[in-house]
C-alpha cells in the first residue's frame, strides 16, 4: 500500500532535489529549503486527503457486492420461511408449454414452490438447461420460490451409473448446482433421478448427501423425488397385493430422508401404457405406498405426489394404445351422448368409456373429486404437503379444493 509518508518522501527526493539543483548558491538554497518546508506541510495534507479519498472509493466498491449478497440472503430467508410455514406446502411442477404458463399466471398465489423441469446433468457432472424466461419473470413478480428439477436425461440408467460412481463428476455437479442456485436466487433443487438400477441405490444416497452438504452451507434446500415402493424387500409383493418394482426398488427412503430436506413420493402411474386400463393413482394403492413411506421417513419430511392428469387406453381390434390426458382431452367423454361416465369407489377415481366404430376408448382421470380424496390423505398422515404434476392439465375445479375444502 502507498502511504502518505512514502509519497511525501518521493516528493522530497524528487521535487525537492530539483529545486536544490536549480539554485546556484547557499543563499538560494536556504530560501528554497524554507519554501520546501512550508510546501511539505501543504503537500502532506493534500496526500492525506487523497489517500482518504482512495480508501473511501475502495470501501464503497467493496460494499456493493456485500449489499447485493445481503439483499440476496434476505430474499432467500424470506422464501425459506414462506415455505417452511406453508400448511400444506403446495409444490407445483411446471413443464414448459402455453397452458402451463396460463395456469401459473392464474394461480401463482395458491402455490408455495414452483418446480420447473428444465435442467439435467450429464455423466461428467456438467449442468445443462435454463429457466424459460416467461416462467422466471412470472415467478419473480409473484415472489414464488423456485426449486427447479434436475434429472438424468431420459432417465437414462447408464448416465446415472457413471455419475454415481465418479467422485470428481459428482463434485463438479454439486458445485455447478450450488453456483447456479446462488446466482439465480433459487430456493434449492429437486433431484429427480429415475430409472437407475437398484444396485446403485447406495451410490445415489452418497450423491444426495454430497449435494445436500453443499446446498445447506448456503442455507438452500434439497428435495428428492422417489418412486413408490411397499416394503424394504425388492422384488416383493405387499400384503395388499401391490408390487415393489425395479423403478421403486432403487430408492432407499431412510437414507435419502436423512440427507434431503424432504422427499416427494411420486404416487402415480399405478397403471401405465404397459398395463390394462385402470386408475393412475388408486386410493388404496396410494395409501399402501404412504404406509411404507411414513415407516421410513418422518411425515413432516414427506410430500405426496398428486397426478393432475389422466390416461386413456384405446383398444381397436387386435391391438391397444395408451397416452396421457389433460382435462381438456376429456371433452368427448363428457359431451358425447354415447359416453359412459363412472365413479370407482375402491380407487376413488373417475373413469369413462366411449365406443367409436371398432375402437373402445377408456379413460381414467383424477378430477377434483378424486384429488380431494388424496389431499385428505395429506392431513390424515400429517404430511408436510403435496407436489402436483403438472400445471396446465388439471381439472379447473381443483383450485377450489386445493386446501382440502
Amino acid at each position: 500500500m502507498v502511504t502518505a509518508d512514502h509519497m511525501i518522501k518521493n516528493w522530497r527526493l524528487g521535487v525537492g532535489a530539483k529545486w536544490k539543483l536549480e539554485t546556484g548558491n547557499a543563499r538560494s538554497f536556504g530560501r528554497i529549503s524554507s519554501f520546501e518546508s512550508q510546501n511539505s506541510k501543504f503537500v502532506r495534507q493534500l496526500v492525506v486527503i487523497f489517500v482518504c479519498l482512495i480508501a473511501c472509493v475502495a470501501k464503497a466498491q467493496d460494499a456493493g457486492p456485500l449489499k447485493d449478497q445481503a439483499a440476496g440472503d434476505a430474499v432467500l430467508m424470506k422464501a425459506s420461511e414462506q415455505v417452511m410455514n406453508a400448511s400444506p406446502l403446495a409444490m407445483f411442477y411446471y413443464s414448459d408449454d402455453s397452458v402451463g404458463l396460463a395456469s401459473l399466471e392464474a394461480h401463482a398465489g395458491a402455490m408455495s414452490i414452483l418446480a420447473p423441469q428444465c435442467f439435467w446433468l450429464d455423466r461428467a457432472g456438467n449442468l445443462h438447461g435454463q429457466l424459460p424466461p416467461g416462467v422466471e419473470n412470472m415467478a419473480r413478480q409473484a415472489e414464488l420460490p423456485l426449486m427447479p428439477l434436475v434429472i438424468n436425461p431420459d432417465f437414462d440408467r447408464a448416465t446415472a451409473h457413471s455419475l454415481f460412481h465418479n467422485p470428481k463428476a459428482q463434485e463438479r455437479a454439486a458445485k455447478n448446482l450450488e453456483q447456479l442456485a446462488e446466482r439465480e436466487g433459487f430456493l434449492g433443487w429437486q433431484l429427480d433421478f429415475e430409472g437407475f438400477a437398484p444396485a446403485d441405490s447406495l451410490a445415489y444416497v452418497r450423491f444426495v448427501a454430497r449435494l445436500a452438504a453443499r446446498l445447506h452451507r448456503d442455507h438452500r434446500l434439497l428435495s428428492v423425488a422417489v418412486a413408490p415402493r411397499f416394503s424394504d424387500v425388492y422384488p416383493n409383493i405387499s400384503p395388499e397385493g401391490f408390487r415393489t418394482g425395479e423403478w421403486g426398488g432403487a430408492f432407499n427412503y431412510r437414507e435419502l430422508g436423512r440427507g434431503a430436506d424432504f422427499l416427494v413420493l411420486m404416487a402415480y402411474d399405478q397403471h401405465t401404457p404397459a398395463t390394462p386400463p385402470g386408475p393412475v393413482a388408486g386410493y388404496e394403492w396410494v395409501k399402501a405406498a404412504l404406509d411404507y413411506a411414513v415407516r421410513c421417513v418422518p411425515p413432516e419430511k414427506l410430500l405426496l405426489g398428486l397426478p393432475l392428469y389422466g390416461r386413456e387406453w384405446d383398444v381397436p381390434a387386435g391391438s391397444a394404445a395408451a397416452h396421457s390426458l389433460a382435462y381438456k382431452d376429456l371433452k368427448p367423454f363428457l359431451d358425447s351422448p354415447g359416453s359412459e361416465q363412472h365413479w370407482d369407489d375402491l380407487s376413488r377415481t373417475a373413469w369413462f368409456q366411449l365406443r367409436e366404430g371398432r375402437t373402445l376408448r377408456t379413460a381414467w382421470f383424477d378430477d377434483a373429486r378424486s384429488l380431494r380424496e388424496k389431499i385428505a390423505l395429506v392431513q390424515l398422515y400429517h404430511l408436510r404437503g403435496f407436489a402436483a404434476w403438472h400445471l396446465g392439465v388439471e381439472d379447473p375445479e381443483f383450485w377450489e379444493i386445493r386446501d382440502g375444502k
